[in-house]
């Protein structure tokens, strides 16, 4: 194939082909959670409209991805492609998980449903949404498919292609599902925890992002040096950019789940009862609220003149 740098944004922004079966899909998708939030409103339990738009939001960003010039030209130019990388495993899954999709299911969906979905807490679908599981996932997916000769040989193969396209969403929604722990998924760490999973998975973006970026020759002969520099570019400052807003967001998650109990974690939220001088709450674990136990509070105060005997 003949190499093809970087062709603009203005022909981006132009050109668009319809992807027939990718639409169909987003338009069952948008019909059926539709259907959803009408059931929920109906048996007198709105659906958020902050979820509602979310989900609108990544069926949008499926249509651009795939009926827009990304689409049209993700495969001949780097660039393009690493800003079709971008909103398969970041924007569209992010968004997806926000939209809380498989909880809306498990609240209006039929009973044969909502097993479906309770699975999910099962052993199996515990060990795949683990944060060390999907952390691996992602970097696995990220490096393998750009410091690696898949990138070449994906440039002559539109099978290829369509293969990086599904592992990419597939990666994404993994790992979002966890890190943003929004939706029905049965592993939803800590605060910290999902904090220090999107920080890992930002490092990853940027080694690949900078590898690319300073390459001294193409890696990859079907692309130009100066495009593959441009998608290192992107991947680097648009992948970093894009994660540092979720970060944000899920900061602001917290603050509002303050005002709910702490969201420590089970070790930190362990050692501050032991630190009070309290036992785990009624049901054997830690994840009781402390600061709204008037035991607590009580324990808080005798630890205060402990320590103030000490320092008599």
């Amino acid at each position: 194939m003949t190499p093809m740098g970087w062709p603009g944004w203005g022909v981006l922004l132009t050109t668009w082909r319809p992807s027939w079966v990718v639409d169909v899909l987003v338009l069952v998708a948008a019909l059926a959670y539709a259907a959803g939030v009408r059931r929920a409103a109906r048996a007198g339990e709105p659906w958020p409209l902050g979820r509602t738009a979310a989900f609108g939001a990544a069926l949008a960003g499926l249509v651009v991805t795939f009926d827009s010039g990304v689409a049209v030209y993700g495969h001949d130019s780097f660039g393009v492609h690493m800003i079709m990388h971008l909103m398969l495993i970041m924007v569209v899954p992010a968004l997806w998980v926000a939209g809380g999709p498989l909880e809306l299911a498990r609240r209006v969906g039929s009973p044969r449903v909502r097993v479906l979905v309770d699975s999910l807490a099962g052993r199996i679908g515990r060990a795949v949404f683990h944060p060390a599981t999907v952390f691996v996932v992602y970097t696995l997916v990220v490096v393998l498919t750009h410091l690696t000769t898949f990138m070449q040989a994906m440039a002559g193969s539109p099978a290829l292609h369509h293969l990086e396209q599904v592992l990419y969403l597939g990666a994404g929604l993994l790992f979002f599902a966890t890190a943003l722990g929004a939706d029905a998924t049965p592993s939803r760490p800590s605060f910290l925890g999902r904090f220090a999973l999107m920080m890992l998975a930002m490092g990853v973006d940027t080694l690949v992002g900078v590898v690319l970026l300073l390459a001294p020759r193409t890696p990859f002969p079907a692309y130009e040096l100066a495009d593959v520099r441009v998608g290192g570019a992107i991947m680097w400052a648009g992948g970093d950019a894009l994660m540092m807003l979720l970060i944000v967001v899920l900061a602001r998650w917290w603050v509002r789940a303050a005002g709910q109990g702490p969201e420590l974690g089970p070790w930190l939220e362990s050692a501050r009862r032991s630190a009070l001088g309290l036992a785990p709450d009624r049901d054997g674990d830690v994840d009781g609220d402390v600061d709204r136990d008037e035991d607590a509070l009580a324990a808080y105060n005798r630890m205060l003149a402990r320590l103030h005997q000490g320092g008599r």
